[in-house]
């Protein structure tokens, strides 16, 4: 079964916000459904498009565990924090 990921090219606004209401807790809530991270930061090399302040790729078992994880209480708990504090692209694609 292919592997579902989330994937964020993000601005963020208000980095002390960010990092308070979401950044500190959702790598626990990506484990806690058997995800990790595989980006989450890091230096990048663009070649091409826009910059962003953040480049994030988590992986999850599966698509449906991804969505099940964005749909959850925990996570829209901690949501509004990443909405309010960033723009730019955020998307769930399903591997091969």
């Amino acid at each position: 079964m292919p592997k579902g990921y989330i994937i964020g090219h993000l601005n963020i606004q208000n980095m002390e916000a960010f990092r308070v209401g979401y950044a500190s807790k959702v790598g626990d809530l990506v484990s806690e459904v058997g995800g990790k991270f595989l980006v989450r930061g890091g230096n990048v090399a663009y070649r091409e498009g826009d910059k962003a302040d953040l480049d994030v790729v988590a992986e999850f078992p599966d698509i449906g565990t991804a969505e099940a994880f964005l749909a959850s209480d925990s996570y829209k708990a901690i949501e509004p924090a990443r909405k309010e504090n960033t723009t730019g692209l955020f998307k769930l694609v399903e591997g091969v």
